[in-house]
């Protein structure tokens, strides 16, 4: 059967992401040794295969030193993560030489695989094929050894969120909510329809509900006299009060991680900002993709503290959602200045800390300005 060339297959990478996004999985670290070197990195991208013989797969991006690894070891071993080793995700999600230290590991009878204490779950398995797909390779492995513990849970993760299944729901919720509320599906003045929205975004009843009570707390949402919900507008008290919270948050990770900010962590941020500055001379077709860019950046900056909790704190604190609605499509090029992300890249390639911390705090009043003028032009309040 042919594929009819005509046809286009290409799908947007930001869609595509976003969908996949909704496929709960467990969550996996990939281990492996060459020459007494540790490897190891995340995966969610993990299945079982086969029964008889009993086999697993598990893809890699073929960017990646683990792959590389696992193609010149032979053998891999899958770490499937419980509900309390967050951190261990996150630290092996990043790119870096450190991921091991600090962690405990026992050797396999097989290949000697590193793998971790405390997993849920341990499978050894050697390679036996390496099929190819896009950017990745597909590793099946025969199983040579299994092993779990009882009495724990699975850390699972959904929509970029690490948690207890029940809970990565909810807190899934809760950013969809946020993300109703931000782009103003319910414009302000009326009020919002907890019932109408979990339908919607085909979410639990009581999770919107909690999610807007948290959303109270958090200034971007306000009680009726009925004791409905109403959007609260966004004004420059509010804008003082979140740009000041993102501040501090990044200040404090350069306080006290800067030294993790290895050259891949830099290239990687030096990659964002440049297409910062492709998707501005873009003009007005650029903008969802910038504002999505730009939150990426500063989630990227924050994440290298290795803290899931406050990288969930300081995503509660991004309003961009709204500049989507408020800055003008003809304007927002000239508006939208990265220049102090470019600064603060090259402040971190540099290893300088004062002009890195002279670069936050320079964006950060930029931020205001700008936030105050969009306010100001829409009659005091978004």
């Amino acid at each position: 059967m042919s594929t009819n060339p005509t046809i286009d297959f290409g799908v947007d990478q930001l869609v595509f992401r976003n969908v996949v996004g909704h496929f709960a999985s467990g969550v996996t670290v990939i281990t492996t040794v060459v020459d007494g070197e540790l490897f190891g990195t995340t995966a969610s991208a993990v299945s079982s295969l086969s029964m008889e013989p009993p086999m697993m797969l598990a893809c890699l991006n073929r960017s990646s030193s683990t792959h590389d690894a696992v193609v010149k070891a032979g053998w891999f071993g899958i770490n499937i993560l419980a509900e309390d080793q967050s951190d261990l995700a996150m630290k092996f999600g990043r790119k870096g030489a450190d991921k091991f230290d600090g962690v405990s590991v026992t050797r396999s009878q097989h290949g000697g695989v590193p793998l971790l204490d405390g997993a849920l779950a341990q499978i050894v398995c050697k390679v036996e094929e390496t099929p190819t797909g896009g950017t990745h390779t597909v590793f099946l492995g025969l199983v040579a050894e299994a092993g779990a513990r009882e009495g724990a849970e699975p850390l699972a993760y959904y929509r970029g969120t690490f948690g207890r299944l029940e809970r990565v729901k909810e807190l899934a919720a809760y950013d969809a909510v946020r993300d109703w509320v931000l782009h103003r599906r319910t414009p302000l003045g009326e009020e919002l329809d907890p019932a109408q929205i979990a339908a919607a975004l085909k979410a639990d009843a009581d999770h919107v509900h909690n999610a807007l009570v948290k959303l109270t707390a958090e200034s971007l949402v306000s009680r009726a006299d009925n004791g409905g919900f109403l959007p609260t507008p966004i004004t420059h008290e509010l804008i003082e009060s979140v740009y000041d919270g993102r501040a501090t948050i990044e200040l404090g990770v350069f306080a006290s991680h800067f030294g993790k900010f290895t050259g891949e962590v830099v290239a990687e941020l030096g990659s964002l900002a440049a297409e910062l500055g492709r998707l501005r001379e873009r003009g007005q077709d650029g903008l969802d993709e910038f504002l999505k860019l730009n939150v990426k950046f500063h989630d990227r900056l924050v994440s290298v503290a290795g803290s899931a909790q406050l990288a969930d704190a300081f995503r509660r604190l991004g309003i961009g959602t709204v500049w989507r609605q408020a800055l003008s499509g003809d304007e927002w090029a000239r508006q939208m200045d990265h220049s102090h992300i470019v600064d603060l890249t090259e402040a971190l390639r540099a290893r300088d800390p004062e002009d890195a911390k002279a670069a936050i705090l320079a964006h950060t009043e930029f931020g205001k300005q700008l936030a105050r003028e969009v306010i100001d032009r829409h009659g005091g309040e978004v």
